[in-house]
C-alpha cells in the first residue's frame, strides 16, 4: 500500500477517536481548522548558460535565456484536535501547482524552499500530499515532561529550528536559512520522536525512514538526537541547539567506487539582542566522502518593524557560505572544473498588510553555484504573499 494511504488512514483513525472520548461534543467542535494559501512570482536573473548546459540536461530547453520567470502556489489545509490534555492529534495536508527553477539552475542553498514551490519537488502538479498525520502523548514527571509522537511526521518541525530562520511562510525563501543544508533530513514519512523537556532544557531523539517509500522501514533509518539549551542572557531569550545525525541510506563515494551513509553533527542558535534585534547562526559538518561539501555555514538578523513604527513587519539578512569537501574539489579538477565554495546572500522585508494577508519582497544572491568558480554569480528577485486564517 502506498505510503499516502497510510498517512491517509492514520489520520481518518485518529480524529475517529475523538468521538469516542467525549460522548457528549458534537466531534467538529473538537477540531480545529486552518488554511493557509502562500503564492510566489520569481525571477532569475544573470545565469550562466554554459551552468544550465552543463549540471542540468543538456538538451533542456526551458532556460534559454539567462533571465526568466516562474511561479508557483501553495495550499496547506491543518485539522489538529485535543482528546485529553496530554493526547492530541494533527494532519497537514498540501498541494502546489507552478514550476520551480531549481529544476534549470542548481545550487547547494537552492532557490525556494519546497514547502512554498510544493511543485515538482515533492508532487505531480496539483496533486494533494499528506504531509503528516500524527498521534501524540505526555508524561508527566517531576520537573517536565516527555512527549512521544508517531505516525507520518516531519522532523524539522522540533529539531533544527530556529526563532528568526525557519519558516518558509514568513521569514526567509532559501532552504539554506530554514533549515540546516548540512543535515540530510528525509522527506515525510513514517517516524516518530521522543522529548524530554524541562523549564530550561531539552532533549529530543527522532527516528525516520530515511527513503521515506513505506518499504523496509527499519533498513534504512535516518536517526538524530538533539540538546537544547534555553538562556535569558541580558534578560533577552536564547536557544542554543546542538544535534547529531545518521542517515542509513547508500549513498556513491565521490572519489570511490564504494557506497557509505551519512553522518553529521550541527547546531543552530538564536538570540535576542535587544527588543526587536535578533541573531541567528546554523553550522553543520557531514562526511565529505559522500556530500560535495562537509562544511556548512549560515547566519545573519532580524529586526522587528518595531523599531520603525510597523510593529508586525521584519526585515531579515542572511548570508551562508557551503565549503567544499577535498573529494569533492578533487572530481571538479579531475572534470577540468575550477572549484570554490558557495556564497548566498538574501534579504528579506516581510509587510503585514492585514490580519490575514502579508507580502514579501525577497533578493537572493548566488556565487560559485555548486561549487564551480567556472560559472558567474546569479541573482533572484521574488515577491511572496501569504494569507492564512
Amino acid at each position: 500500500m502506498e505510503g499516502k494511504y497510510w498517512g491517509l488512514i492514520l489520520g481518518v483513525l485518529c480524529f475517529l477517536m475523538v468521538s469516542q472520548v467525549q460522548a457528549e461534543e458534537k466531534w467538529y467542535d473538537r477540531i480545529d481548522l486552518g488554511l493557509s494559501v502562500a503564492g510566489i512570482v520569481q525571477g532569475v536573473f544573470d545565469v550562466d548558460q554554459n551552468m544550465v548546459k552543463a549540471l542540468r540536461d543538456p538538451d533542456n530547453d526551458v532556460l534559454t535565456e539567462s533571465d526568466k520567470g516562474y511561479a508557483a502556489i501553495s495550499a496547506d489545509l491543518e485539522a489538529s484536535t485535543e482528546f485529553t490534555s496530554t493526547d492530541r492529534a494533527y494532519l497537514l495536508l498540501e498541494m502546489g501547482s507552478g514550476r520551480n527553477p531549481e529544476q534549470d539552475v542548481t545550487s547547494f542553498a537552492g532557490i525556494v524552499d519546497e514547502a512554498l514551490s510544493m511543485v515538482p519537488v515533492a508532487t505531480d502538479d496539483g496533486d494533494v500530499r499528506i504531509s503528516e498525520a500524527w498521534y501524540e502523548h505526555d508524561f508527566s514527571f517531576t520537573g517536565g515532561k516527555a512527549r512521544l509522537r508517531f505516525g507520518k511526521v516531519d522532523l524539522t518541525t522540533d529539531f533544527d529550528t530556529n526563532e528568526y530562520a525557519n519558516d518558509e511562510c514568513a521569514q526567509f525563501i532559501s532552504p539554506e536559512f530554514i533549515n540546516n543544508i548540512a543535515v540530510e533530513f528525509p522527506d515525510y514519512g513514517f517516524g516518530s520522536m521522543l522529548w524530554i523537556e524541562t523549564d530550561k532544557v531539552s532533549f529530543g531523539l527522532g527516528y525516520a525512514d530515511a527513503d521515506a517509500d513505506w518499504s523496509e522501514l527499519f533498513d534504512y533509518p535516518f536517526f538524530i538526537g538533539e540538546l537544547d539549551i534555553r538562556t535569558n542572557l541580558f534578560n533577552h531569550p536564547g536557544n542554543y541547539r546542538f544535534y547529531a545525525w545518521y542517515n542509513g541510506t547508500k549513498h556513491d563515494q565521490i572519489l570511490g567506487n564504494g557506497t557509505d551513509t551519512g553522518y553529521g553533527f550541527g547546531l543552530s542558535f538564536d538570540q535576542e539582542l535587544t527588543d526587536g534585534v535578533g541573531l541567528f547562526l546554523r553550522y553543520g559538518w557531514q562526511d565529505g566522502e559522500v556530500y560535495e561539501f562537509d562544511h556548512a555555514l549560515s547566519g545573519g538578523m532580524a529586526l522587528s518593524g518595531k523599531l520603525w513604527g510597523r510593529e508586525d513587519d521584519t526585515l531579515g539578512l542572511g548570508f551562508g557560505v557551503a565549503f567544499l569537501s577535498d573529494d569533492y574539489e578533487k572530481s571538479l579538477r579531475n572534470e577540468n572544473h575550477h572549484p570554490d565554495d558557495e556564497y548566498h546572500l538574501e534579504v528579506y522585508y516581510n509587510l503585514k498588510v492585514n490580519d490575514f494577508l502579508t507580502i514579501t519582497p525577497d533578493i537572493e544572491w548566488t556565487d560559485n553555484p555548486s561549487g564551480y568558480d567556472d560559472y558567474d554569480h546569479f541573482w533572484v528577485v521574488s515577491t511572496r504573499a501569504t494569507w492564512a486564517f
